[in-house]
């Protein structure tokens, strides 16, 4: 077998791309396109590394545990150590369904003629045609997969949000264990544009001028509205305005909450426009 270094490192970055993408899309974590290159390069580096150059078992054994560890950390901010364990096992995941599938594909067709095991990574003369078309193949399996997975799961957790005579799609959010700490009433999330609210709360909630709440407050004291201490999507901190409204149904049966305005969207597709409570059949 002949190995180009640059062919070597071109289809390597490519398929660690493909890895990480499903990783970030597995483990729902969200993609920075620059921080997800700089991941792949490094892992695509990292294996003409390992072809190339003459280690010893401990230092291959090390460099094994601690590379893809720091392609994580190039890849994907940092949370927490419990964030960082769940991508880092299903990124090993991935990084075994990607290779099965390369090996399988390997093995039961005549695509290849020769396959070369250096430093415990193995190596197969597929076309570079081929070798992109199945990280690509795989890539795109695994999106339509979890794409159907994801609907399916959502039209089962998907009600009819009811606000004072205003019908919305809401999304059961067992992550949203939002309450009052006044009240302890539950809080129902809800996109700024998707309940009729007088403009200046809009204008308010928009600005996040939490100064304007004594004056909102006189001017609309039927919304009962109040600051809530809300953490988003992307972990910051800050106050968001809620109301409580005359009527409030979850399929048609009347229950007691806050709404919750949020800025950003809920719904990358836009199926729904609030996010129930976490204990919405309590509620």
């Amino acid at each position: 077998m002949v190995i180009y270094v640059d062919i070597l490192f071109f289809t390597n970055f490519i398929m660690d791309t493909h890895l990480l993408a499903t990783t970030a899309l597995i483990a729902g974590r969200r993609v920075v396109p620059r921080r997800l290159l700089l991941g792949a390069a490094a892992g695509a580096f990292f294996g003409c590394l390992l072809f190339f150059a003459n280690l010893s078992l401990p230092v291959m054994i090390l460099l094994k545990l601690a590379v893809p560890a720091a392609i994580l950390l190039l890849a994907f901010p940092f949370e927490r150590l419990s964030s960082y364990g769940r991508t880092a096992l299903i990124y090993l995941a991935a990084h075994l369904l990607f290779g099965g599938g390369m090996y399988a594909f390997y093995a039961f067709t005549d695509a290849g003629s020769h396959i070369r095991a250096v430093n415990g990574v193995y190596y197969m003369d597929l076309p570079l045609w081929l070798l992109l078309l199945l990280s690509f193949g795989f890539y795109g399996l695994a999106r339509g997969f979890f794409y159907l997975l994801n609907h399916r799961k959502e039209k089962s957790f998907l009600h009819t949000l009811t606000i004072e005579e205003h019908s919305l799609l809401a999304l059961l959010d067992t992550g949203n264990s939002l309450y009052d700490p006044i009240t302890l009433l539950p809080v129902i999330l809800c996109q700024w544009d998707s309940v009729p609210l007088p403009e200046p709360l809009l204008q308010a909630a928009l600005h996040k001028d939490a100064s304007a709440l004594p004056r909102l407050s006189k001017e609309f004291p039927h919304l009962k509205l109040r600051l809530l201490p809300y953490t988003d999507a992307t972990g910051a901190r800050t106050l968001i305005y809620a109301f409580h409204p005359k009527s409030l149904k979850v399929d048609g049966i009347e229950r007691d909450a806050l709404v919750g305005i949020t800025l950003q969207p809920l719904s990358p597709d836009g199926r729904f426009q609030a996010l129930l409570h976490r204990d919405w059949s309590k509620l």
